[in-house]
This record gives C-alpha cells, sequence and structure tokens, in this order.
C-alpha cells in the first residue's frame, strides 16, 4: 500500500513535469483521494510563440490539454483512490475543462 505522503511526492512531480506554477496552488492526500486547490498557471509558454497569429487560441488549447494529461497522470499514480479539484480559474463539466477568465481579464487589463 502507498501512503500518502509518498502520493503527494508523486503528485508535486507531476505538476512540476508540466510546469504548473506551484506557488499559487496546493494539494493533499488523504486516504488516497487527492485534493488539488487554488490557481493552476503553467509558468512557461513553451510550445506557443507569442508572435505567432492565433497565439491566444493556440495557448488555451495547449493549456487545456496539459490540465487534461494533470489529470489523468494523477490518477494514475499507485495508491490514489479518486482526484478532486477546487481550482480558481479551471472549471470541469463532465470530460470538458474550461479556463475561467480572472477579474482583470474581464476588466481588459
Amino acid at each position: 500500500m502507498v501512503d500518502d505522503w509518498t502520493i503527494n511526492v508523486r503528485v508535486e512531480t507531476e505538476l512540476v513535469k508540466n510546469w504548473v506554477d506551484t506557488r499559487q496552488i496546493d494539494f493533499s492526500t488523504i486516504s488516497g483521494v487527492v485534493y488539488v486547490k487554488g490557481k493552476l498557471d503553467f509558468q512557461l509558454d513553451i510550445f506557443v510563440n507569442p508572435d505567432e497569429e492565433g497565439y491566444f487560441e493556440k495557448r488555451a488549447m495547449v493549456e487545456v490539454e496539459k490540465v487534461k494529461r494533470i489529470e489523468r497522470n494523477i490518477k494514475k499514480i499507485a495508491g490514489v483512490r479518486a482526484v478532486k479539484f477546487e481550482l480558481e480559474n479551471w472549471f470541469k463539466m463532465g470530460a470538458r475543462w474550461i479556463k475561467l477568465k480572472t477579474q482583470a481579464q474581464m476588466q481588459g487589463k
């Protein structure tokens, strides 16, 4: 049986591997259930060129795929029974992840 501390280490590895800004997110494991809370942002735009046409649309698609990958890989960690997300800037509807706009984005800042 894998203990919760070991699961936490593997969750952190998965987040770092996907360039998640871990300063803005909190995660814990209780009896094999992983809780991920906070703001899920990425540190680098390594897959998208900001000078390219359609930058924002491409970046959004890349980020959605990264969130899906993170969720899928956390679920694959030995000992994980479930994953619960409580994110400020992402919402899951069915199998679909949607990035929510922040207050600053809505005000055009």
